[in-house]
């Protein structure tokens, strides 16, 4: 089986733990490891991740690191790529989880050697984030060329597991900007070959402190899409407006 390292980055998310602690317990089989990065939390999150990492009795390794002070989700997700041990890693909110308890096992028949990215389903407590993923997941092609958006119609970025070494090469851009990790993606995708599964899905957790929550300024996502072919270009704009439809709809629940 293909080593994956689930890395959950953390940050003031104490009321969100002890869902993704049972969910941890529940995955069978479990990831090749599981490390946790309190990046600067003001809560008492280190607390608990400490004590769930001596006490979980998960059957894999549970590492726990932490950052003095708050260094940003980008950051704080090109680190765990570099501390990670797998050669996957999955880089999972602390809000959201894997839905179904054979998550990984499902996974594995994409983890190949000519696959530098495999991108899973996504469930979600907003209606029609769920509906539409549930509707369309299934027309997504297995193998999605890489003008076909992703991120927020079809999947979130939790549900991407990365070949941690094009993650090495191609880190995160840092400070993150709305956009960026659609970009990031882009980027990979273009220069590597991409799985889509519908099923398994990632639960993506839509709540008042969501980014996807927020009145975001995609001007610079727009400028960094003019670098892309124009099939890439107009499809990925047309997703955005869809998008921001749909974030709109969201701020007002």
């Amino acid at each position: 089986m293909a080593d994956v390292s689930l890395c959950i980055p953390v940050f003031n998310s104490a009321a969100f733990l002890d869902e993704m602690f049972a969910c941890l317990r529940d995955l069978t089989p479990p990831p090749f490891e599981i490390v946790f990065l309190d990046d600067g939390s003001n809560d008492d999150s280190l607390a608990r991740l400490s004590s769930f990492a001596a006490t979980s009795s998960i059957a894999a390794p549970v590492r726990v690191l932490a950052n003095e002070r708050n260094s940003g989700i980008a950051s704080a997700y090109n680190r765990l790529a570099r501390e990670a041990r797998g050669e996957w890693v999955q880089l999972l909110d602390a809000d959201d989880r894997p839905v179904e308890s054979d998550y990984f096992e499902q996974v594995q028949v994409a983890l190949t050697v000519d696959c530098d990215l495999v991108i899973t389903g996504l469930d979600s407590n907003a209606a029609p984030l769920a509906w539409l993923a549930r509707l369309l997941g299934h027309l997504v092609p297995r193998r999605p060329p890489p003008w076909w958006p992703l991120l927020g119609s079809f999947a979130t970025r939790a549900g991407v597991l990365y070949r941690r070494q094009r993650l090495l090469v191609l880190p995160f851009p840092d400070p993150a900007w709305p956009g960026s990790d659609v970009i990031h993606l882009l980027e990979l995708r273009n220069s590597g070959r991409c799985t889509f599964l519908s099923k398994p899905r990632l639960f993506y957790r839509v709540h008042s402190g969501a980014e996807s929550s927020r009145s975001r300024n995609y001007v610079n996502y727009a400028h960094q899409l003019a670098r892309f072919g124009l099939l890439t270009r107009w499809a990925y704009r047309f997703d955005l407006a869809m998008r921001r439809v749909g974030q709109r709809w969201m701020r007002r629940q």
